[in-house]
């Protein structure tokens, strides 16, 4: 049997190896860079293969097939059937002869995501947002401010509230296309909602920055973290401290 120590120095050095040759990629693209790429590639199609079967194929489709033939099954029979007969028409798909077979099943695939993305942004995004901004403009807050006498921090409420409620407003009338034209004349936008679209794109731009900004620092963070593990795997075997 190898040693666990040695199987961990060569994991370690196979890591580093791997590392350099990607981040090779700054000088320009290469073979070597293209192994590493499809062995990337490869080992994050398998984990995302193996979690699948492991944690969907198995548990709700083979394991329930099996219990049904053995007969200690308690789940009903219509829906280990069905379960079966979806997955054998999503299995036509690997062949273009047949692949229209499954395509009611593909169609039910993305209408039931569709649905629950459309669901998740409703109630994790818009709602809680609109909660937010209605908060803002706490009255009871912003009375006990005054009652304090803390003007500035009733003033700071009124603006917060303000601002958070034109950024909203502004961005839900960017995309407004709505245009209205007489005869011959070209289409255009209520000037109202030609400012409020305006000011919508400014916010909607500062997003864009804040949010590129994070995958920025993101990626630096795993840089650096890259680069301190090259410099204690060659402070490990120069025998440097």
């Amino acid at each position: 049997m190898i040693p666990a120590e040695l199987l961990a120095q060569v994991g370690i050095l196979v890591a580093a190896a791997l590392t350099l040759v990607t981040l090779s990629y700054i000088f320009g693209d290469h073979p070597i860079f293209r192994v590493v790429l499809h062995i990337f590639i490869g080992a994050a199609a398998g984990y995302a293969g193996a979690i699948a079967v492991q944690d969907v194929i198995f548990p709700q489709l083979i394991f329930p097939a099996i219990e049904l033939a053995s007969g200690a099954s308690t789940l009903d029979t219509v829906d280990v059937g069905m379960r079966l007969g979806l997955s054998a028409l999503l299995l036509t798909k690997l062949s273009p002869h047949t692949a229209r077979f499954g395509n009611p099943v593909t169609a039910m695939l993305v209408g039931v995501g569709a649905a629950l993305a459309i669901g998740g942004a409703i109630q994790g995004t818009l709602l809680p947002q609109i909660n937010s901004s209605a908060q803002i403009f706490d009255v009871a807050g912003f009375d006990l401010a005054l009652q304090g006498g803390y003007y500035g921090e009733s003033l700071s409420i009124v603006l917060q509230g303000m601002l958070a409620l034109l950024a909203m407003v502004s961005t839900l009338a960017y995309f407004h296309f709505g245009a209205e034209g007489r005869g011959k004349q070209t289409p255009q936008r209520n000037i109202l909602v030609d400012v409020l679209a305006w000011a919508g794109s400014v916010f909607i731009a500062i997003t864009l920055a804040t949010l590129f900004s994070g995958v920025l620092l993101s990626g630096m963070g795993a840089l650096t973290e890259r680069l301190d593990f090259l410099y204690k795997t060659l402070s490990v075997l120069l025998g440097t401290p």
